[in-house]
């Protein structure tokens, strides 16, 4: 991000793919740490929803008898992305009382515009030997105090609690229908097809680091049956419903992955399956957030504080997902790869009725705790003297966020919004957290966005788009934009920003929504239209083979 503008610009999978150990296991960890650290273009400076494949049957091998279980098993493996040496990640799968544990550790050292951040999980999913989830845990640390989460698995439905600094959420959720995989039962019925000659498979599951969202995948032998790569494996296609960047996998003869590799949009992320010594050896700093920015081969300086602006989109592999609706921004679909977003800073658009109805974005979580003493607090002091009408208090509330957090900076991965407020310092993502669990603290429903911003100078980056993160409250019964890193005095939100998703940032599921943001890194291309009214010339190539977004 870039102070300048006020923006907050900008993830691997093992063992047979299907628990988060695996190759798409550690994308989607890789994935989601990816976003974050793309997220901070502002301290220089589900909307969005991506629809899941068809239902699929479920696996045959999900079956209710017993079975044998796999033997306990520790693999490590090497990760890089864009060549740069970037972390490790340790899976062991082991028999337990009372069934089968996979548990998987990683470490990620990436790189926010030459600052290093380092983000560190565990997760473990316990099942019985038949399959049946029994429980789920997980933690990571990228700032601050670990956030632990934690499932338990009953026939009502899924208890998710969470834990961060004493703090404790607690809600109920319902599980997928019957027939999804448990990490173990998973990696059974993958090395049966990898070692039974099979050229396909389908199958659902849960991911403990992603929140309790079902998530469909889809694996394909790419070598033709009956024959191996020169080095005796055997390459598969993998893709999911979450992570929509296709993974590339190689298994031995045992079935068992031993290396994988998959686009994230800011690098080649690939893994190999080595000795914890190897994997453990020294790591260089892959720069994340630099390689995430959106050029503009335009000249974007009208954006600087305009009131309305339109965008021609156009997603470079042909699939651009469907944008929100909401707040500023009205999105319309031109094609399968392109379409037009509006911003218009003035009247928003009505919510649907369900937003206002919708409690998590009234609930206190443990990234957004309006219930902490000292965010009520902090909210008290913020609208002391404030008038009684909502859109007057959400506004003071956005300028007393961009005061207290008086330290800009990219030192922190994703906070709280109880550590921001205790710390004082962030980029875009901890203004963004700040601000809702203050509006929420006031009874406002707020949410995040997710997006891009404008930025005229990021360090080396000039005139792009930058990955950013802001805040929404719904006033009188419409969603209205509120960006905390614009500074107190000015206009709360301008047309300089393209929204891509929101998140309640509720239980685990922030994961999930920012994995999505990664599907666009490296892949969306903008074009502006016009700006506050007056058209905006073609870039140069418009129109040519290869086109401009229109």
């Amino acid at each position: 991000m870039s102070s300048s503008s006020r923006s907050c610009a900008p993830s691997d999978r093992g063992a047979a793919g299907a628990r988060r150990g695996g190759p798409l296991g550690r994308a989607l960890a890789a994935a989601s740490a990816v976003a974050i650290l793309a997220m901070p273009a502002t301290a220089w400076g589900d909307g969005g929803r991506i629809g899941l494949p068809e239902p699929v049957a479920p696996a045959p091998v999900r079956e209710r008898a017993p079975v044998e279980p796999l033997p306990s098993a520790e693999r490590w493996f090497r990760l890089s992305l864009g060549g740069t040496p970037c972390g490790w990640s340790r899976e062991t799968v082991r028999p337990v009382q009372d069934g089968i544990e996979t548990e998987r550790e990683s470490h990620l050292e990436l790189g926010r515009m030459g600052r290093r951040v380092v983000i560190r999980s565990r997760s473990a999913f316990r099942e019985s030997a038949s399959g049946e989830p029994i429980s789920a845990e997980s933690e990571r640390i990228t700032a601050g105090a670990p956030v632990r989460s934690g499932w338990t698995f009953g026939p009502d439905g899924i208890e998710v609690v969470q834990e961060q600094g004493g703090r404790r959420t607690v809600e109920r959720v319902p599980a997928p229908p019957p027939g999804w995989l448990a990490p173990a039962a998973a990696e059974r019925m993958l090395r049966a097809v990898a070692t039974g000659g099979g050229t396909e498979a389908r199958w659902r599951s849960l991911d403990p680091e992603s929140g309790p969202i079902e998530v469909r995948w889809v694996r394909t032998r790419v070598t033709a049956p009956g024959r191996t790569e020169p080095d005796g494996t055997v390459e598969w296609r993998t893709s999911g419903s979450l992570l929509e960047r296709p993974s590339s996998e190689w298994t031995g003869p045992d079935g068992e992955v031993r290396r994988s590799r998959v686009d994230l949009g800011v690098g080649i992320l690939e893994s190999r399956a080595c000795t914890a010594e190897e994997a453990r050896a020294p790591l260089g700093t892959a720069e994340v957030m630099a390689r995430s920015f959106i050029e503009l081969r335009q000249d974007g300086s009208p954006l600087a504080g305009a009131r309305s602006a339109r965008l021609a989109l156009r997603a470079r592999d042909g699939e651009l997902a469907d944008l929100p609706t909401a707040g500023a921004q009205r999105f319309v679909r031109t094609g399968p790869g392109t379409g037009e977003a509006s911003i218009d800073v003035g009247p928003s658009r009505d919510s649907d009725a369900a937003d206002a109805a919708d409690p998590r974005y009234r609930a206190a979580s443990v990234m957004v705790d309006g219930g902490d003493p000292a965010i009520r607090r902090l909210a008290v002091e913020a609208l002391e003297g404030a008038p009684a009408g909502p859109r007057e208090r959400a506004e003071r509330l956005r300028a007393f966020t961009w005061r207290h957090l008086s330290r800009k900076d990219l030192a922190q991965g994703l906070a709280s919004a109880s550590e921001a407020a205790a710390s004082r310092a962030g980029d875009c993502t901890e203004h963004a957290v700040l601000l809702a669990a203050l509006l929420r603290a006031d009874g406002i429903p707020a949410r995040i966005a997710f997006g891009a911003v404008w930025v005229a100078r990021a360090a080396r980056v000039r005139n792009a788009y930058g990955w950013h993160m802001w805040t929404q409250a719904l006033v009188d019964g419409s969603w209205i934009d509120l960006d905390a890193t614009l500074p107190d005095g000015g206009a709360g939100f301008d047309a300089a920003r393209l929204l891509t998703g929101t998140s309640a940032a509720d239980g685990a599921s922030l994961d999930a929504d920012l994995s999505r943001v990664v599907n666009m890194i490296g892949d969306l291309e903008i074009e502006l239209i016009e700006v506050d009214g007056r058209p905006i010339a073609p870039a140069p190539d418009a129109g040519d083979a290869k086109g401009a977004p229109r």
